[in-house]
């Protein structure tokens, strides 16, 4: 019998059975996202600390408006 892992978003923790994943990797590690809160990475990257190692230190992409 073979074990599954079960990848899940690193912000709002819904499996990859319930929402699409997207697979990035930072600071030697792997961690997956999900499509709803790849925006929190790209515009509001601080929001993810304590859940991605080194995201206080994350700059947000530049907006113009």
């Amino acid at each position: 019998m073979t074990q599954q892992t079960a990848y899940h978003c690193l912000n709002c923790n819904r499996p990859e059975t319930i929402v699409p994943l997207v697979a990035l990797r930072h600071d030697g590690r792997d961690a997956w996202i999900c499509s709803q809160c790849l925006p929190i990475l790209i515009h509001h990257p601080q929001r993810l600390t304590g859940k991605l190692r080194g995201a206080e230190t994350l700059t947000p992409a530049p907006h113009e408006h």
